[in-house]
């Protein structure tokens, strides 16, 4: 590490948005690609370096001068990464069981008071999430809303997003393999 580094992340530390934005520009490039490496997505790619350097931000006053700030934020981006495939892999488990159900019935009839129960099954597991988590989810997956915008919307960060709908997600898999 040179000293130039350790100087902007001593100011960085501080809360000197100059610093963040020197670091930013450095590093971003390097965070996008090993991103891109690793997600085989422009998007995603994109939406992980601006995770990193959110993070960064967030944990500014924690990070230390002295260590290697390339193995930090590239360790960031890792776990950032992995924590998108487990929210992915959830996901994927969720809508597998959906289509299960949804096979079940043969005729449109039967099938249609399927639905209405999954229908009113998902609205109460959606009511016994909490406050916040409900509204995430909602914004997130009845509205479509993306991470980012919610986030913006409710001032938290996209990490507290994906976390909501993770845990979400979970709940709602237990309730409704719970309801048969």
């Amino acid at each position: 590490m040179d000293n130039s580094e350790y100087f902007c992340v001593k100011c960085l530390n501080e809360g000197d948005e100059r610093a963040f934005v020197t670091l930013y520009e450095k590093y971003s490039p390097k965070i996008y690609y090993s991103a891109l490496k690793l997600t085989q997505s422009e998007e995603l790619a994109q939406d992980v370096t601006q995770d990193v350097f959110l993070k960064v931000w967030e944990s500014r006053a924690n990070i230390d001068p002295l260590q290697n700030f390339a193995a930090y934020i590239h360790v960031i981006c890792r776990n950032i990464i992995v924590n998108y495939f487990k929210r992915a892999t959830c996901e994927e488990e969720i809508k597998m069981e959906l289509r299960q159900f949804s096979e079940v019935s043969t005729n449109d009839t039967e099938e249609d008071d399927i639905y209405e129960m999954y229908k009113i099954l998902l609205d109460k597991a959606i009511a016994e999430l909490p406050p916040q988590r409900r509204l995430v989810f909602v914004l997130c997956k009845l509205k479509k809303k993306s991470y980012n915008e919610v986030a913006l919307r409710l001032n938290i960060s996209r990490s507290t997003v994906q976390d909501h709908i993770v845990k979400a997600g979970r709940f709602i898999k237990e309730y409704l393999l719970k309801s048969g």
